[in-house]
């Protein structure tokens, strides 16, 4: 069936990592639940509200990429003081709003991350330097206004998200071609605010573990002392994991560990996972576990595989775009998922301390699903309109005074 005709449009590979992920999060979301359907006592209702919220982002996605991702430009507009007063709001009622009882949990910095890459894709596009082939001083100013700012709010409460987001955002300004000495003064300043950071995070719960008094600001609205308690954890305990006891801090951690060693590399097939059974977030922050314990090392290297080859797809097309826009566009929504996901995935098997970051698309799904999808969304509209060398059915749309649209795309050069 050709495409005109096709209620599927767009790049047949980006749709296809899209469904194999909401497939396996259907799956996984039956074999990981035991923990919520103790409570709940339905068994089928997580997977009703899975499947749910799977068809809302399919119908997400559908009606996304039928627009032309120039009108992307107008959530940028509408979201980014949208997202920023939630930002504010949660320094002071945490970082989820809403709740059980109205119906819904919204996480604002979902909405931050979806707003940054939209505006920092605008801006590396705007300001170009015709003269060297790049990025402007302008853009690398503005980029750092606009990440620095979400990032600082969102850092109070989720460092993890605040990092990821100025690591999507660094990588895009080298994709755009910002100078090298600007990247490297930027990456050695975040470096030495990161290592402080960590640092003070490490003194204050280790103060508060010894004199039984919380910091006040720093460990009870920064939260540092949970970051503290992460690093200690993960960098200063030599006890092999098979041998440290389980407590109420490491609990999680040490039966993600078991539920990966339990698979014993060939995996117990879903529905026969033990380790679903000991993990309270089994359906959320350690999804990679429960996958690795059911289908081994296959099923690993498979999910690791959809997600690198969705960031080696969308710098294909990202290549072949003649426009500036539409390549930082896609390359930035396909870093961010795909940077996320080996997080989560370097969580599961303890390359990396706790973070918090949920498996994208295959993670229980909410407002994060439904974000995530709009960025399937956004892609397939670029892969579908933006005009690509070679291609010669493109359906570029270029307005003469838009300036973002007309930029040529730096990669290419």
């Amino acid at each position: 069936m050709s495409e005109k005709n096709s209620i599927l449009k767009g790049d047949g590979y980006l749709w296809g990592v899209y469904i194999v992920l909401c497939i396996v999060s259907i799956i996984e979301m039956f074999s990981s639940t035991s923990y919520l359907i103790r409570n709940s006592q339905n068994f089928m209702w997580p997977v009703m509200r899975q499947i749910a919220f799977v068809v809302a982002g399919i119908s997400v996605v559908t009606i996304m990429h039928n627009f032309h991702y120039k009108w992307v430009k107008l959530i940028m507009i509408l979201l980014f003081p949208i997202t920023t007063i939630l930002l504010i709001i949660t320094l002071f009622v945490g970082r989820w709003l809403g709740g059980e009882g109205l119906g819904f949990t919204l996480q604002p910095s979902e909405l931050a991350k979806l707003c940054m890459i939209i505006t920092c894709a605008f801006i590396l596009a705007k300001y170009q330097d015709k003269e060297r082939g790049g990025a402007s001083t302008e853009a690398f100013k503005w980029c750092l206004i606009v990440t620095g700012g979400l990032c600082v709010v969102i850092a109070v409460g989720n460092l993890s998200t605040a990092l990821l987001m100025g690591l999507v955002c660094f990588c895009m300004m080298m994709i755009a071609r910002v100078e090298s000495k600007k990247l490297l003064m930027l990456f050695s300043i975040a470096a030495a605010a990161v290592a402080i950071l960590l640092t003070v995070s490490v003194a204050v719960y280790k103060y508060e573990e010894k004199t039984g008094e919380q910091v006040w600001l720093l460990g009870d609205k920064l939260r540092l002392e949970v970051w503290g308690e992460r690093c200690v954890n993960f960098f200063s305990n030599d006890t092999p994991p098979c041998k440290q006891p389980i407590t109420d801090e490491n609990r999680q951690v040490q039966h993600a560990y078991m539920a990966v060693a339990n698979s014993g590399g060939v995996g117990v097939l879903p529905g026969n996972s033990r380790g679903r059974d000991f993990l309270p977030e089994a359906y959320s922050d350690y999804m990679y576990a429960i996958i690795i314990e059911e289908w081994g090392i296959v099923g690993a290297i498979f999910i690791m595989g959809i997600y690198l080859s969705l960031l080696l797809r969308a710098g294909i097309i990202a290549r072949r775009c003649e426009k500036a826009y539409p390549a930082f566009l896609i390359t930035g929504l396909a870093m961010m998922i795909g940077f996320q996901a080996l997080v989560n995935m370097g969580v599961s098997v303890g390359l990396f301390p706790v973070t918090g970051q949920p498996l994208p698309l295959i993670s229980r799904g909410g407002t994060a699903f439904l974000v995530m999808s709009s960025y399937f969304g956004i892609m397939l509209s670029v892969s579908r309109f933006a005009k690509q060398v070679g291609k010669d059915d493109a359906k570029e749309l270029v307005e003469a005074d838009t300036v973002d649209l007309s930029a040529p795309n730096p990669v290419q050069k």
